[in-house]
């Protein structure tokens, strides 16, 4: 299948412009406020205080967008499928509960909207994401997940096994949920054009610049590295699963998900015509995880969970290959030309969180692997809460840090989880007549 020389490293850095005009920082400097990581959450939070007069810093430690960003496959999505409105009310209580249902709902519309107002150049797709289901109980599930939300106001919507056989020219699937204010990004592009504004309206934005050392400072805060040294009255940290180095009290709050994600070569208009033929994003529910969207330029980016043991890059490759052909024989013609690693950070309640540290220091923590729309609308409402000092009329709450207990053996549970179901339905595939889900 692969006839091509696969490149070990992201699509998006292969097409996405480099952000102009960016350098080191080194000095002694001042700041009323200071920004840890250039991701989404950071250079969004950036660009939403630069609307509110504001002029912060960010330390980015390589360039915007680089990590997490930049690794993942650009798929727009709000809504949890694994969490109905009413189990975040349950779990919040109705006050805190309905901020967070209404944080979500609307991440997945406010990405798209931000694009259009900014005029970004991100090559935006806003034609809605599939959540498919392979079992009956699946099915059950995405069903009562959509009702759920639709009580809320959100217009979420299932199909059918025809419909989204029709939508996704694959057999697997007995039904699933649409969110038709889905969709895909070039997600690096879309930091960088972030980046680009939020400079343009006086954030100064440094790369490279790698915050060693943070600690009190009179009634703020002091960042270090050998070559600079930034005060700054408030900061706060958003750079992803690097938290957890820069605060003791963040070192236990979340789990890595190592995840590979391949890009193939753009692939041919009668293919396309069959496999997702209206342009939508997917992600399916099964635990071992199956996702498709198409970039821009036609090519076709699936993701492949890490194996507990070897992943090498050859073995990603076939396995990829693999699940082309079992999902449908037409991708037997993708060749893959990107592979490239990234690793979503899941905390306990796999919901997006603004956590206080200490006074004038606080964290964002928003990744599970759904980043890219909650990190966006939560640098909204985290400025409006730097501006205002409070969370009244915000989609915020100010939260504790929140441990997983044995942490260092719960560190190993996403990989375990996934890869049992992967054996399991390999076992069953040898054994019974039952389909294998590769």
């Amino acid at each position: 299948m692969c006839a091509v020389e696969v490149e070990e490293n992201t699509l998006w850095s292969n097409v996405t412009p480099a952000t102009a005009g960016l350098a080191k920082l080194t000095g002694v400097h001042d700041a009323e406020i200071a920004i840890v990581g250039g991701g989404v959450a950071g250079i969004s939070l950036a660009y939403h205080l630069t609307e509110a007069g504001e002029a912060p810093v960010v330390l980015e430690a390589a360039t915007p967008g680089s990590d997490a960003a930049g690794k993942s496959a650009g798929i727009i999505v709000s809504l949890p499928v694994r969490h109905s409105p009413y189990q975040i009310l349950e779990k919040y209580g109705d006050i805190k509960g309905r901020r967070l249902v209404n944080l979500v709902g609307e991440s997945g519309k406010y990405v798209f909207s931000l694009v259009q107002k900014l005029d970004l150049d991100c090559a935006p797709q806003q034609t809605g994401f599939l959540a498919p289901a392979r079992t009956p109980q699946e099915v059950e599930r995405v069903e009562k997940t959509a009702s759920e939300w639709r009580s809320f106001g959100y217009g979420i919507q299932t199909v059918d096994k025809d419909t989204i056989r029709r939508l996704t020219g694959l057999d697997a699937y007995q039904g699933a949920l649409l969110d038709p204010a889905g969709g895909a990004i070039n997600p690096l592009a879309f930091v960088r054009e972030l980046a680009r504004v939020a400079v343009g309206q006086g954030a100064r934005i440094y790369i490279n610049s790698t915050v060693v050392k943070i600690h009190k400072e009179g009634t703020g805060w002091c960042l270090e590295s050998e070559r600079f040294r930034v005060s700054a009255k408030k900061v706060v940290l958003c750079a992803g699963g690097g938290n957890r180095n820069l605060f003791s009290g963040l070192a236990r709050t979340v789990l890595p998900f190592k995840v590979f994600q391949v890009a193939t070569e753009p692939l041919d208009g009668e293919i396309r015509e069959v496999i997702l033929p209206e342009n939508h994003a997917m992600t399916d529910v099964n635990p071992n995880i199956f996702s498709l969207r198409y970039d821009r330029d036609g090519r076709l980016i699936t993701a492949c969970p890490a194996f507990i043991f070897n992943n090498a890059g050859g073995r990603i490759i076939r396995y990829v290959e693999e699940r082309l052909r079992y999902f449908s024989p037409l991708l037997d013609a993708a060749r893959i030309r990107y592979l490239w690693q990234g690793t979503p950070w899941i905390g306990r309640s796999v919901l997006p969180r603004f956590v206080k540290l200490s006074d004038g220091l606080f964290a964002i923590q928003a990744c599970n692997g759904r980043g890219l729309a909650a990190n966006t609308i939560l640098g909204r409402e985290v400025a409006g809460f730097i501006k205002q000092g409070h969370t009244e009329n915000l989609n915020l709450s100010v939260e504790k840090p929140d441990p997983v207990r044995y942490h260092g053996l719960m560190s190993y549970l996403p990989a375990i989880l996934i890869n049992s179901v992967r054996l399991r339905s390999r076992v069953m595939h040898k054994f019974t007549s039952h389909h294998r889900y590769t």
